[in-house]
């Protein structure tokens, strides 16, 4: 009995710590594509004021 605690134990754990790690990742990837377009969105704006300003 107190193998099959442990082997459901670690299964339990395993499945948590992957379903944690697959979500950190995905905010992760979430987050640095929003602010790589933030950014990019930025410059184009400053690139575009300082152009519209020259005329």
């Amino acid at each position: 009995m107190a193998i099959m605690s442990q082997l459901f134990w670690g299964v339990t754990i395993g499945a948590l710590t992957s379903a944690f790690s697959f979500l950190a990742k995905g905010l992760a990837a979430i987050f640095g594509l929003g602010a790589v377009g933030w950014y990019g969105f930025r410059r184009h704006r400053e690139k575009r004021s300082r152009i519209d300003r020259k005329d």
